[in-house]
This record gives structure tokens, C-alpha cells and sequence, in this order.
């Protein structure tokens, strides 16, 4: 008798993750989880991020939400430490019991996060990361990305400088985890048929500012162009360092999204020349969509005196994204009526990847900016002969 117990209890704990798929959704409120570092080095990312996020979802509900259902979004602090962040994902699924889980921040973070989403069959939603594994074929039916993926960040980066600009010697600076490694992998592939070749790499190791070694071994190289995949203490460290060395005072610099230029313009006195910045998300100053105007009306609103950024346009995109798929699935819905709704949001995005930025289903997921800062603005580069 106790046998047929524990195996009863045995097969109802294993199955809790999916007892409620086919139920509809009944709560008043919707719960959304988030860890990202709201601590450490890289705080102001977290905070930006959340600002933009939170900026959205207080428009929806000052509306009276979705249906009636107001959005609350559950922080958790993983200062940008995998093995916390696994904690928060297991804490925020089982203990809040969040409907998805959304703005994660970072390509580790993110890497340990995403299975156990796929165990509790919970939603992943514009992480902050342009992993290539949030982007596998077949897509993960539980993933919907805000942004474009880091080697197509990479690619426009590397067809500025070498395509256009022909310079030949290409360095990277880069963070040694799985989303600087993953990048210095994107680099050689796209330089293999190029006219141009990777002469040095350096790296540093996650959530330190020892980048000494990585400036030593790219330095010796004498390279034109150093590729940044880092993050935006031990980036702007690099920088400094890398303008104080002789062989490096006058090589152009290449940073990716997720150094984040408005706090790598800050960590650097303001002092940002030969940068060029890839964006994924337009310029939240100077585009004229409705959108992203949309998004300063909001900012200026609930965020008096805080400036605008690229990151936080993104979480308000993303905020926007995550709205867009709860008012489609209606008032009555089953997380498998939401799951299936991720599929056709993106499938119609991809379709309007072509289209005028005006057509578009959201200007996010396939676009890449590449922009410089000049006189107190970034600029696109589209822009500078205009």
C-alpha cells in the first residue's frame, strides 16, 4: 500500500509543472518575474532596463490594465552571477508563482535561467542578451527576443570598419564566459572572407576590472580596431588604459549593445572618441515614431529628471511585446493559448523584418544601429553626412 503511496506522490510532483497548462488563466493581477543586477558593477543595466519596463506596464495600468488585469512585475537581484540567478528563476517560478519571465539580463544569467523556464514551462521574454542559444532552430516555442542576436551586431560592426573603412587589424576585447566567447567565435567566422584578419584577442574574467593582460596581449598586435564584447566597468577600464598606451592611442573602438553607451559615456567622463556603438533599438531622442515618442511622453512622466537611454527604450519594447501578447489572447486564455500566441507574434515580426520602419510589428528583434556620439547626442551613422 505505502508503494503505491510514494509512487502517487512521485508522479503528482513530477507533473505539477504542467497540471495547470490547460486551465484558464484565473488570477486578478499578472505576475511577471525579473532578476537582473540591481547591485555590483553592473546596477545602472538592471535599473535602466527595469525603468523602461516599468514606465509601459504603469501606462496599462492606469488604463485598468489587460482585461481588468493589472501588471506587477517581481525583482530579484542576481548581480549578474549565474548561480543567484538560478535561485531567483526557481524562487520567482515556485514561490511567486510569476506567469513569465521577463528582461532577464546577460548571456550566462540567462543560459542557466532558460532551462528552468523549459522545466515549469513558463514563458522567457526580451532577455537582454543576443545568445545565439535564445535564437536555436527550431525556435524555442517559450522564447519571444526584443532584440537581435550579438552576431549580427558583430557583422554590421565588422562591415563598417573593414568593408568600408578597409582597416585589416582587427583585436577583440572580450568578457571570458559564454557570451564573450561566443563572440569571439562570431568575429573569426565573419573575418574568414574578409580582407582583414584577427591579429590579437584579450580577454578578462566576469564581474572584475583585471583587464591588464588583455590590454598586454592586444597592445603587442598594434591592431586598428579593437571589437569591445564586455561589460561597462571593465570595458571603460580597457578604454582608458588602451588611450594611455603607445602602440593604441589612435585605435578605433567597436562596442556592442550590451556595454551600454549611455553608461559607458559616463563612466568615461563623456569622453567617447573613435567609439562607434551598435545599437539595437533607434535612437530614443531623435526618432519620430510613434513608439518611441510615445516612450518619452511615459519617461518624462513617471521619471521626471531621468534621462533617456538606449536600454531603457529596449524594456519599454519589450514591456510593449509582452503587453501586445496578453491583450491577443483575450480576457479567457490557457498558458498554452499564450505560448501559442509567442509563436504567431513572431512569426509576424519576421515577416515585417522588410518593411518600411513605419509598417513594421515592433522596431526591435532584427534591426541593428551603429551610432557615434557627438555634441551631447548619439547620432546614427546614416546620419552623419546629413
Amino acid at each position: 500500500m505505502y508503494k503505491y503511496i510514494i509512487a502517487l506522490v512521485i508522479v503528482i510532483v513530477f507533473s505539477l509543472p504542467f497540471l495547470n497548462l490547460s486551465s484558464n488563466y484565473n488570477e486578478k493581477e499578472i505576475r511577471l518575474g525579473m532578476s537582473g543586477p540591481f547591485s555590483g558593477n553592473l546596477h545602472t543595466l538592471g535599473e535602466e532596463l527595469m525603468l523602461g519596463i516599468n514606465a509601459y506596464f504603469r501606462h496599462i495600468n492606469e488604463q485598468g490594465g489587460i482585461n481588468g488585469r493589472v501588471f506587477r512585475v517581481i525583482t530579484r537581484d542576481d548581480r549578474y552571477e549565474p548561480k543567484i540567478t538560478a535561485e531567483n528563476t526557481e524562487g520567482l517560478i515556485k514561490k511567486q508563482k510569476v506567469f513569465a519571465l521577463i528582461g532577464f539580463i546577460g548571456t550566462p544569467t540567462s543560459k542557466v535561467a532558460l532551462p528552468i523556464a523549459m522545466k515549469y514551462r513558463v514563458p522567457f521574454i526580451g532577455a537582454f542578451s543576443g545568445a545565439k542559444f535564445l535564437r536555436a532552430n527550431p525556435r524555442n516555442p517559450l522564447v519571444l527576443n526584443g532584440r537581435t542576436s550579438y552576431r549580427k551586431e558583430i557583422e554590421a560592426l565588422i562591415k563598417y570598419f573593414v568593408d568600408e573603412g578597409k582597416y585589416k587589424k582587427i583585436a577583440v576585447f572580450y568578457q571570458n564566459d559564454s557570451y564573450g566567447r561566443s563572440g569571439l567565435i562570431d568575429i573569426k567566422e565573419i573575418l574568414r572572407h574578409r580582407d582583414a584578419k584577427l591579429v590579437a584577442e584579450g580577454s578578462y574574467k566576469r564581474n572584475t576590472l583585471s583587464v591588464g593582460n588583455a590590454l598586454y596581449e592586444i597592445s603587442q598586435n598594434k591592431p586598428e580596431v579593437v571589437i569591445l564584447i564586455g561589460s561597462t566597468k571593465p570595458t571603460a577600464e580597457f578604454i582608458k588604459r588602451a588611450r594611455e598606451d603607445k602602440n593604441l592611442k589612435n585605435v578605433k573602438f567597436g562596442a556592442i549593445s550590451f556595454i551600454g553607451s549611455s553608461m559607458l559615456l559616463k563612466a568615461l567622463h563623456g569622453d567617447v572618441k573613435n567609439i562607434i556603438f551598435s545599437q539595437v533599438v533607434p535612437s530614443p531622442w531623435g526618432a519620430l515614431s510613434q513608439e518611441v515618442g510615445l516612450y518619452r511622453d511615459l519617461m518624462d512622466k513617471y521619471y521626471s529628471g531621468r534621462e533617456y537611454s538606449y536600454v531603457s527604450l529596449e524594456g519599454y519594447f519589450v514591456a510593449k511585446l509582452t503587453a501586445e501578447l496578453f491583450k491577443r489572447v483575450g480576457k479567457d486564455f490557457t498558458k498554452e493559448d499564450f505560448i501559442d500566441e509567442i509563436r504567431y507574434l513572431y512569426s509576424e515580426i519576421e515577416k515585417s523584418r522588410n518593411l518600411d520602419e513605419s509598417k513594421r510589428v515592433c522596431k526591435c528583434l532584427n534591426n541593428v544601429y551603429l551610432t557615434y556620439y557627438d555634441d551631447g547626442i548619439f547620432w546614427d551613422i546614416d546620419e552623419k553626412d546629413k
